[in-house]
């Protein structure tokens, strides 16, 4: 009897390791992951959604379209969505499969590019969204972040996680 007890007390010590350890196999698998990604130019993000300047100001009501690259992993091959930003520059995408993909904004006939990568398919995009900047038509800055504030209450329209408002 006190062998048995032994055993299980020592199982439910155990199982929580097993359950840690797992944990941070799943974390360098999705590090790797971002890192063979970033390897091919391609910026990890968990969704596509957000807000979009050039030079800081918010590209407001202009369109974008989502591709898949070509096999030189260049733009643009598949076309997979297209938009409209806001009056204040929010976007988002969905649904989105995982994958490397090359997005085109517009503005005054300049068409600026940025590739990115999903790193696990959505269909709905949680508190996770992208400051995306342009400095020059191929020179993006992403900047993937999440919200923590669900309420909204304190959403600016300077802030990119008001991309649903």
């Amino acid at each position: 009897m006190l062998a048995m007890k032994c055993l299980l007390i020592g199982a439910l010590l155990l199982s929580p390791m097993a359950a840690l350890a797992q944990d941070a196999s799943q974390i360098k698998a999705r590090l790797a992951k971002a890192q063979e990604y970033e390897a091919k130019g391609f910026h990890p993000i968990d969704c596509f959604a957000g807000r979009v300047s050039i030079q800081g100001k918010p590209l407001s009501r202009q369109s974008f379209t989502v591709f898949r690259p070509t096999v030189e992993m260049k733009c643009c091959g598949e076309k997979i969505r297209s938009g409209t930003t806001d009056a204040h520059g929010h976007f988002f995408v969905e649904p989105l499969s995982e994958g490397e993909y090359v997005a085109q904004f517009t503005s005054k006939g300049v068409v600026y590019t940025t590739n990115f990568a999903v790193m696990s398919a959505y269909n709905k995009c949680g508190p996770a969204y992208v400051d995306l900047n342009f400095s020059a038509p191929d020179q993006s800055s992403v900047q993937e972040s999440i919200a923590v504030d669900y309420d909204e209450e304190n959403c600016s329209e300077k802030d990119a996680a008001c991309y649903r408002k």
